[in-house]
C-alpha cells in the first residue's frame, strides 16, 4: 500500500507539474508578454483557486467533471470516459492548485525584463515569439525553477481536493497524504511513522533546493 501510494503520488506530481508548466508559459506569453484583451479576467480565473479552501476546489471539479457536470456528462455520453475517481482526477486537482503558484513565479521575473533589450531584438527582425523564447524566458529561468519546486511541493501535499475527486482507492488513486491519513485512521503507527519520515526527507530536500535558488537570485 505504501509503495503504491508513493508511485501514484510521483506519477500525479510529474504529470501535473508538466501540464502546469506548459500552461503557465503559454499564459505568461499571452497575458504578460503580449497583454491580450481580457487579461485581468483570465488571470483571475487562473489565480483564484489559491484563495479557495482545497475542499471547495474539489467540489468545483466535481460539479464540472462529475457525471452530471457539463464536461463530465459530455465525456461520459460521447466517449464513455469518466475522470472522477481515477488518478487523472488527482492530476486535474494538482494542476488547478499549482497553476497559481507556477504562473506567479514566472510572471514576477518576466515583468522585470528590460523592455529596451526586447525592443532592440524586435528592431533586428526578431518576432514576438522569438523574443519571448530567446530573451524573456531565459531571463526568467530562476523564477521557473522556483515555480517548479513550489508546484511539486503543492501537488505532493495536496489532500482536500484530491480525496473528493479521486477518492482513496489503494493502488489506484491513493496518494501519500491519503495513505498516511488511512494509516492513522486505522491505528497503523508503523506505516504512518514510516510515511512521515519519508515525507519529512522529501520536504527537507525541496526546502533546501528552494532556499538555494533564492540565494542565487539574491
Amino acid at each position: 500500500m505504501m509503495l503504491s501510494a508513493f508511485v501514484i503520488s510521483f506519477k500525479v506530481v510529474i504529470v501535473s507539474v508538466v501540464i502546469t508548466l506548459v500552461l503557465s508559459i503559454i499564459g505568461s506569453y499571452f497575458l504578460v508578454e503580449r497583454g491580450i484583451k481580457g487579461k485581468s479576467f483570465i488571470e483571475t480565473i487562473m489565480i483564484f483557486p489559491m484563495f479557495l479552501p482545497p475542499s471547495a476546489v474539489g467540489y468545483l471539479i466535481l460539479i464540472i467533471l462529475g457525471k452530471r457536470g457539463f464536461i463530465g456528462e459530455f465525456l461520459s455520453n460521447n466517449f464513455d470516459l469518466t475522470i472522477i475517481f481515477t488518478w487523472f482526477a488527482a492530476v486535474v486537482a494538482g494542476v488547478i492548485v499549482s497553476l497559481p503558484v507556477m504562473y506567479q513565479s514566472i510572471k514576477a521575473p518576466l515583468l522585470g525584463v528590460n523592455e529596451d533589450i526586447k525592443n532592440a531584438a524586435r528592431e533586428m527582425g526578431a518576432s514576438n515569439i522569438q523574443v519571448f523564447k530567446k530573451i524573456s524566458l531565459p531571463l526568467c529561468k530562476k523564477g521557473i525553477l522556483t515555480g517548479l519546486i513550489l508546484s511539486i511541493a503543492r501537488v505532493f501535499g495536496e489532500f482536500g481536493a484530491t480525496i473528493l475527486v479521486a477518492g482513496n482507492i489503494p493502488g489506484e488513486t491513493q496518494t501519500v497524504p491519503m495513505a498516511m491519513y488511512y494509516a492513522i485512521e486505522n491505528n497503523d503507527e508503523t506505516t504512518a511513522k514510516t510515511i512521515l519520515i519519508i515525507i519529512v526527507i522529501i520536504s527537507v530536500i525541496l526546502t533546501m533546493s528552494y532556499n538555494r535558488i533564492l540565494k542565487r537570485i539574491s
